[in-house]
Formats: structure tokens, sequence, C-alpha cells
């Protein structure tokens, strides 16, 4: 079966409470994604989502991590030392994060967002970029400066660029979180639809068409909440 995308173990985020609010606790005593895996990350508002992801990113470090092997590369020194220039390379070469708020370069067009997304992966493209817009209802969109589009518009530019790079491992904050009914469908299926060699964890409250979509359900879940302290840990749902 070959080695997971992402195995990991122990991994532990504790957050100060602000303002009389309680400290944040994430759990995650495992955690492994396959080659081929398409996964829904779901719970209500604020229970960590986005924060699972920018652990699973390598944009934000975990207080904790017995284990974190990244296409069978342990990192989890690297991780929990900040080693940001390796975290760095590894994030180029390996993971794919799409970001609700898009995160587009504002100088670049759509087009060359996605192209710089291909030179920093070091992979090629082709006619992948111009196949893949299509398929996201932007290609008449390539040339223009993101400040030239709608939110919807520029979300699906942020997964056209986060699609282009090969990535074994992609990862969606709320990609359709912008988009109408049938945009959300079709961006939602195009992700589902890549290549079976990718793993791809996606965020989202439309659990409906997550799993119309094929998608398997992981639910963050609030196992303790009291005046000093949420804890919240993942369990895996059958669909």
């Amino acid at each position: 079966m070959g080695e997971p995308c992402l195995d990991l173990a122990g991994l532990v985020l504790t957050r100060a409470g602000r303002a009389g609010s309680p400290a944040f606790r994430l759990e995650i005593p495992r955690l492994t994604l396959w080659p081929g895996a398409r996964i829904g990350l779901v719970g209500e508002s604020g229970i960590g989502k986005s924060t699972l992801l920018d652990l699973l990113a390598l944009i934000r470090r975990p207080d904790q991590a017995k284990s974190f092997r990244l296409l069978g590369t342990e990192i989890a020194p690297d991780l929990l030392k900040d080693r940001a220039r390796r975290l760095t390379r590894y994030r180029r070469r390996h993971i794919s994060y799409i970001l609700q708020d898009g995160g587009l370069l504002p100088y670049l067009s759509v087009g060359a967002n996605a192209r710089l997304a291909t030179r920093l992966a070091r992979a090629g493209h082709g006619a992948q970029i111009e196949t893949l817009a299509e398929g996201l209802g932007i290609a008449p969109l390539l040339h223009k400066l993101p400040s030239a589009l709608s939110g919807g518009q520029r979300q699906r530019a942020a997964v056209l660029r986060g699609l282009v790079s090969q990535a074994e491992l992609i990862l969606a904050d709320e990609p359709t979180a912008a988009l109408d009914a049938t945009n959300a469908g079709a961006t939602m299926r195009l992700i589902a639809d890549l290549p079976e060699d990718r793993a791809v964890l996606v965020s989202s409250h439309h659990e409906a068409l997550l799993s119309a979509c094929g998608f398997a359900l992981w639910r963050l879940v609030a196992r303790e909440r009291s005046a000093a302290l949420t804890r919240v840990s993942l369990e895996i749902e059958a669909i």
C-alpha cells in the first residue's frame, strides 16, 4: 500500500484564554492520511478546524508531537524547534494549502498566481492551469488581477492556485464558503476528482455536500467544556 502522505501521533496545541474566555486545548492522538483519501473536516464554528489545518500545513507549531511523518520523513523535531527554512521546503514540495481568504498575491493576475505556485513546487503545468480554470468557471479571468474579481471568483482562483502545484497533500479551509450552490458543487467535485495519488482534507460546514462528493467525515468534538478549558479532539465517522 506504500506510505501514508501524513502520519502523526500525540499532537497537542494549547492556547491561553483571553478576556475571561476558557483556554483551548486541541488533542490529536493519531491521524493518518493515505494517498487517495478524501476527508471532510467538520464541526461547529470556533471548534478549531482552521487551527488543525494550520498545524498540518506546518504554519503553526504544536506544543507536543510524538511523531509527525510527512511522506515517510519524520519532521517532528523540525516542527517543534520551528526550523522555518526546512518547514518551508517541506511545505512547498509536498503540501498545498487553500486558504479561506484566498491569499492571492494582489499584483499578479490569476494565471500568474497559479504559475508561481507551480514554480515554487517545481511542478510542470502544461495545459493544467487552463483545464482546471475551465472546470472552476474562471478561465476568462486568468488575465485579471484579484482586485477585479468578486469574492466567489477570488475563492475559486485560490482553489486553482492550490491545485496546480501537484502536491501530494491538499488542505483546504472552507473552499466553497463564498460560492453559490452551483459553483460550490462544481468546485467540491473537482477537488474530489483529483488524481488518486493525492490525499485531500477539506474543512467545511456543508456536510451534505462533502458526503455527496464522496468525502469521509472527521469531526472535531469538544470533550470537555468548563470555565477554565475547552478540550477538543477528533473522531472519525462512517458515512
